[in-house]
């Protein structure tokens, strides 16, 4: 009779997996359940009770970011703490630095196992001696430890899951001041994709509340996914450009920066979105969300269950009310053109993604190109530096080449007057020249 109950009891594991897809790994564990589910196209996605709600194996350039950028903005760091794993990505691209020691806390041991299966691009699966990963709440361990860091960087946890709210707290944020080492960093990344504005404001008037010299920046430039970091220095100083400019060029990781889009110092720089002084407007008359008053647990769950409005639109409503100034990021510089150099690309960035707000996606290098090459264009003419739109125009001329060459030869003729720096796009035009009969 046990046998037969047993044998009709339903199981206890509910995981969708996608059409074509498969279960990696499922572990249940006394705080929640972990999978890891491929879809037919070998995307794996990490979930927590059956939500994905920790990233991809389509995410390592952004998850990598989270770690990088904040890793640069420090002169010389040796110790880090990261608050969430996750995928794990974010804390093992930090571990990749030579010189520095990762600490990474992680509420679920079901998560740290599942990491592995998104770090292996990283570290080919091999264990990292540099990389610390200690099983325990966030929020206790920076209260309970000790130690003092010269990088801490908080995961963009999702608002609404249980427990998340009191990381986003007046008291939290000043509980990591306190383990910040002179000079040290501080990151406290933000899913807007998973934010209302409305919530922002409560989160970012806590934060300045504990750090009222802080900035705000973009991990990526991406329209369906937005991730806004918060920023600060233990000092409240700015940011030091000569000491950036040696960071950024000894950088001792084992994959270049450009792997993930960090080419140059105007790369690093360019996420920037906010000074202190416009984060403190954007907060003025926001509740802070602190342990008294939980005003994110309330609010983060409704965008869940009911959105009132798309990613896209609520990341361009942000840059509408957001602005910043050299001079309040980078310290005196003698250099004249830095300011206006950082300024257009600020404005190019601004442009780009307001010209990507209506594009449509297609595996049709023409109708990509009708969409996209003379809002491009027009964003290369405020900054030609701007990589993120010279970059995408140069693949789609290469792959028109094949099909319609005058018009390829066109686009790079404008690539190489626009920026003429850029070597691969006049070997480009060359090549096309040279094939010409």
């Amino acid at each position: 009779a046990t046998l037969a109950l047993a044998w009709l009891t339903p199981p206890l594991a509910f995981v969708d997996v996608p059409e074509g897809g498969r279960i990696v790994s499922y572990r249940d564990g006394a705080l929640g359940a972990v999978s890891v589910v491929e879809d037919a196209g070998g995307v794996a996605r990490l979930r927590i009770d059956n939500r994905q709600q920790e990233g991809s194996s389509a995410t390592l350039y952004a998850d990598a970011r989270q770690a990088l950028l904040p890793l640069l903005l420090h002169p010389a760091p040796h110790r880090a703490l990261f608050l969430g794993l996750g995928t794990g990505v974010t804390a093992t691209a930090a571990a990749q630095d030579t010189q520095l020691m990762v600490d990474a806390v992680e509420l679920l041991p079901e998560v740290i196992a599942a990491s592995s299966h998104f770090t292996r691009p990283l570290n080919d699966g091999l264990p990292n001696p540099r990389l610390n990963v200690i099983t325990g709440d966030a929020r206790r361990f920076v209260r309970a430890t000790s130690r003092h860091y010269d990088l801490i960087v908080a995961d963009n946890f999702h608002p609404a899951r249980s427990g998340s709210a009191s990381l986003y707290t007046v008291e939290h944020f000043r509980a990591v001041r306190a383990r910040l080492a002179p000079g040290g960093v501080f990151c406290q990344w933000l899913p807007l994709h998973q934010l209302d504005l409305t919530t922002l404001r409560s989160i970012v008037r806590a934060f300045v509340e504990a750090e009222p010299q802080a900035w705000a920046l973009l991990s990526t430039f991406s329209l369906e996914t937005p991730v806004l970091g918060l920023v600060t220095r233990a000092d409240g100083g700015r940011f030091d450009r000569a000491q950036l400019q040696a960071r950024l060029q000894g950088a001792a990781l084992t994959r270049p920066l450009s792997d993930f889009g960090l080419h140059d110092e105007l790369a690093l720089w360019g996420g920037f979105v906010a000074g202190p002084a416009s984060l403190a407007r954007f907060a003025d008359g926001a509740p802070p969300n602190s342990d008294n008053h939980p005003i994110v647990a309330y609010r983060a769950p409704r965008i869940t269950y009911a959105p009132d409005s798309l990613p896209r639109e609520r990341l361009l409503a942000l840059l509408g009310e957001l602005d910043v100034a050299p001079e309040e990021v980078v310290s005196t510089t003698t250099d004249s053109t830095w300011p206006p150099r950082l300024t257009a690309y600020w404005q190019a960035r601004d442009r780009f993604l307001l010209a990507g707000r209506d594009v449509r996606p297609s595996n049709d290098v023409q109708r990509m190109l009708a969409q996209v090459r003379e809002p491009l264009l027009e964003v290369m003419r405020i900054s030609p530096e701007f990589r993120p739109a010279y970059d995408p125009l140069l693949q789609m001329a290469v792959a028109l080449a094949r099909t319609d060459a005058p018009g390829a030869r066109s686009l790079l003729t404008e690539l190489a007057r626009l920026q003429p720096a850029r070597a691969e796009g006049l070997r480009a035009l060359q090549t096309l020249e040279q094939a010409r009969p």
